[in-house]
């Protein structure tokens, strides 16, 4: 079962929208906080924490089945 929990993950990290998938992953994998994801995809603070809000609730919706 994990087998399919990462193809699960992998594949709705594949369907995020780039913005959202490159913020999620720079913090996840990264450890950038937000005024540095920022700074790296040259966006306001704001719009960082909105890519982040709206990456956490697309994975967590599509894998909810996975809980």
């Amino acid at each position: 079962q994990s087998r399919e929990q990462a193809q699960a993950l992998f594949d709705a990290l594949a369907a995020l929208p780039l913005p959202q998938r490159e913020a999620f992953l720079l913090q996840a994998e990264a450890g950038l906080s937000l005024a540095e994801i920022a700074l790296a995809t040259g966006v306001g603070p704001e719009t960082a924490k909105s890519r982040l809000r709206y990456a956490r609730e697309r994975l967590r919706h599509t894998l909810e089945a996975f809980a």
